[in-house]
């Protein structure tokens, strides 16, 4: 583990420090934990400390809330799926979030004035599909906050409706690096509604150029 520890991970979980029966499987869900966690912030751990000298605590707090729910239950838990996960995490985790790819070799330019395509997908449970779904989908230019928002109406779906197309004006967006927010409405009859919503950032890797 990088930055997770045993003593931390015992203290979450109320395990007192003598006993090491789990110690095998806690350190698997730390190491699985940090992990998840990282992916989920799009950024690697040298970077985390590269920018802030250690690991902020509330990146602590979210890895061990991780480790609580796979300890508690014991199942497989998708870091899309937030609902299953204790609310506060999406809340502890998204300051310190890159939405945007920093790698200018996977960014493709647009000029100001076209319009773009945009294909964007999502991993949903019980081998749904987006057409199967209501969702809406913002795009977003990182840089000066503009945005626009479409429904799934607005979409072109593609293939077998497992993936979408926005088509997005970037004159309308200006200058500046792209992303989207795509919001997902999933059938869960443990709801009122029936429905549970979950909130999935995707990064296109595209950038509008003047």
């Amino acid at each position: 583990m990088k930055f997770l520890t045993l003593e931390k991970i015992k203290a979450q979980l109320r395990i007192e420090p003598n006993f090491h029966d789990e110690d095998t499987i806690l350190e698997v869900y730390g190491e699985s934990a940090e992990t998840t966690l990282l992916n989920y912030l799009n950024r690697p751990y040298a970077d985390i400390i590269g920018s802030y000298g250690d690991v902020p605590l509330p990146l602590v707090q979210a890895s061990l809330m991780l480790v609580d729910t796979s300890y508690q239950h014991r199942s497989p838990i998708s870091v899309t799926n937030i609902s299953q996960v204790p609310y506060t995490f999406d809340l502890l985790v998204k300051p310190y979030m890159r939405l945007v790819s920093t790698d200018e070799s996977e960014v493709q330019t647009v000029p100001l004035g076209s319009d773009t395509k945009i294909a964007f997908t999502a991993d949903l449970p019980d081998g749904l599909l987006l057409k199967d779904i209501d969702f809406t989908v913002k795009v977003i230019n990182a840089d000066t906050n503009n945005h626009e928002d479409y429904t799934k109406d607005d979409c072109i779906m593609v293939g077998d409706g497992a993936d979408y197309v926005v088509l997005v004006d970037t004159e309308e967006m200006g200058i500046g690096t792209l992303m989207l927010r795509l919001t997902v409405h999933i059938p869960d009859s443990d709801y009122p509604i029936g429905t549970r919503k979950e909130v999935i950032n995707i990064d296109p890797r595209i950038r509008i150029t003047g």
